[in-house]
This record gives C-alpha cells, structure tokens and sequence, in this order.
C-alpha cells in the first residue's frame, strides 16, 4: 500500500461553531477543543484525526488531508518537478512539519513530516 491519509484539516472563515454543529448533527462527529491554532479537533471518542483551523487564504472551506513523506524539501521539490506547486512553506504545527502543495489539477494535499516522539 501507498501512503495513507494521517490527518485531516477542515479550513474556516472565522467561527467553526456553525462547522461544528454541522457535522455534529449530520455525523454524529465529537469536536472537542482544539490547540494552538486549531479552534476544535474531531474525535473518534477517544484519539484526534482532524482539525478544525481558520483561514482568510484561498484555502478556506476546504478538507487539506496530510500524508507523510520521509523528507518534506524533496518531497516538495518533487511535487513541483511533476507540475504541482508549493502554496504554503513549511509550517511547525504541534504533531510536526508540513507543507501545503498542489496536484497539476489544483487539488491541495499536505506533505507531513511528525515531530519525533
């Protein structure tokens, strides 16, 4: 198998509350607080997969998965060699390092390195 999807950032303009209640209600999904600059993580009950975090970039309203690379400069490097582009430099969030890219299509993916445990 490939690379799987290890998170989930959900992007907003503003205020989640209304996100929330959205996908609490359709889902049944449990949004506990968030840290950092995450305003809520979706839980499974117990362990965080996604991320609930404001935005005014062109990313907002969006799902960003994060898939992990051994090395986010080749990796992001290579995205650009195969037509993607870096829309977003490497950031430092609290689970690690990532950075936004495109696919030739458009659709955004996050390159994800983890902060060693």
């Amino acid at each position: 198998m490939g690379t799987p999807f290890v998170w989930f950032d959900l992007t907003t303009r503003g205020n989640s509350d209304t996100v929330n209640d959205f996908y609490t209600k359709l889902l049944g999904w449990t949004i506990g607080p968030g840290i950092g600059d995450y305003q809520g993580w979706i839980t499974d009950g117990e362990q965080p997969w996604a991320g609930i975090v404001p935005t005014e970039a062109t990313t907002a309203g969006r799902w960003i998965p994060y898939l992990v690379v051994d090395d986010l400069d080749a990796a992001a490097k290579q995205a650009t060699t195969l037509g993607g582009s870096v829309i977003r430099d490497k950031t430092t969030g609290p689970a690690g390092t990532s950075v936004l890219v495109t696919d030739p299509a458009g659709a955004v993916v996050a390159l994800f390195t983890p902060t060693a445990r």
